[in-house]
């Protein structure tokens, strides 16, 4: 239990008193036990406004919610660390250097404020008190109502929802884990909220309506989506239907030059569109059409001899082929 004594003087009032020791010490009737560590960060989260109120009895917090008076005895101005804690140093009013010299007190209890693992993290008050034990059991029973991190193990248990005979290394551990849940689900919520397009830092817009947003949103990313498939598919048909006119077209200019047959000509078509080089390379491979007064362009069939055209005999005299020689070439 904490119980700092006064500094004793005879002749003058202290200038710097006691507040908190370093290291482990019992507190709340001795049910607890606090620790301070790192008092230099205690120091600066205690002495953020500037002073602290040092009064008699923790009137501030005991007799001041009641309407009763609670004048300050003097104000904690300035703390520093020491070997044994914690001192600050007092700016005394008239009545509190009264009270000093009278000798009316004997000691000093603060008003802690305390982290779940029981780390002090700031001194919020001080008091002249002659029965500490009391007046810091009472005050830190209040704290650990007021204060969310002092929350009762017992009631802590019950929400993380942990058996009853869980001890603090299982509290703490379930504590963590709801920390990190609930640090993720906050990442979760800031992202969605942004992509839905709404104010990140609105905390009156509900998940429901972060959800619907995403939604909408996901109705038209899935409308477009399907357009673009429908567009794609329109220009995909295009591309084919203009790869067949352009194998269609050069065919009939090759064609016109070499000797195509039907078949070809169609498997020309279909690799045209595919490879036109590979179309190109077999068309320059092909036989020359012959000229058009003795073949039909396209066929096999040859066209009838007319005006001064020679003859067929005449032709295969020529060559030196006779009738016999037909026939075996099928021609016969």
């Amino acid at each position: 239990m904490i119980e700092l004594p006064l500094p004793k003087d005879d002749n003058n009032v202290p200038d710097w008193v006691h507040l908190l020791p370093s290291g482990s010490f019992s507190a709340a009737g001795g049910s607890r036990t606090l620790r301070a560590e790192e008092l230099h960060a205690i120091i600066r989260e205690s002495m953020k406004q500037g002073k602290i109120v040092l009064d008699e009895n923790h009137s501030t917090d005991l007799a001041a919610p009641r309407g009763k008076t609670a004048p300050a005895m003097g104000w904690i101005t300035a703390m520093q660390v020491r070997d044994d804690g914690i001192w600050g140093r007092v700016e005394w009013t008239n009545r509190g250097k009264n009270i000093m010299a009278d000798k009316a007190y004997r000691a000093i209890s603060p008003v802690l404020k305390s982290d779940y693992r029981g780390q002090v993290i700031q001194i919020m008050r001080a008091s002249l008190t002659n029965n500490p034990d009391l007046s810091l059991q009472t005050l830190h029973s209040q704290q650990i109502q007021e204060d969310a991190l002092t929350y009762p193990l017992s009631a802590l248990r019950t929400r993380l929802g942990l058996p009853a005979d869980a001890d603090e290394a299982a509290i703490t551990a379930a504590i963590a884990s709801a920390l990190k849940a609930a640090k993720l689900y906050v990442l979760l919520r800031t992202g969605a909220a942004q992509l839905a397009g709404l104010d990140q830092s609105d905390q009156t817009i509900t998940d429901e309506a972060i959800l619907t947003k995403l939604r909408a949103g996901q109705d038209q990313v899935s409308l477009h989506a399907a357009n673009q498939k429908a567009l794609q598919i329109q220009i995909d048909e295009l591309k084919t239907a203009n790869a067949r006119m352009a194998g269609e077209r050069f065919v009939e200019i090759a064609g016109q030059k070499k000797a195509i047959t039907s078949e070809l000509k169609t498997q020309l078509i279909t690799l045209h569109a595919s490879n036109p080089e590979l179309a190109r390379t077999i068309v320059a491979g092909l036989a020359d059409a012959p000229s058009s007064e003795s073949v039909t362009l396209h066929g096999a069939a040859l066209a009838m001899p007319h005006g001064n055209a020679p003859s067929f005999k005449t032709i295969d005299a020529a060559l030196g082929l006779t009738s016999d020689d037909l026939k075996k070439g099928g021609l016969g």
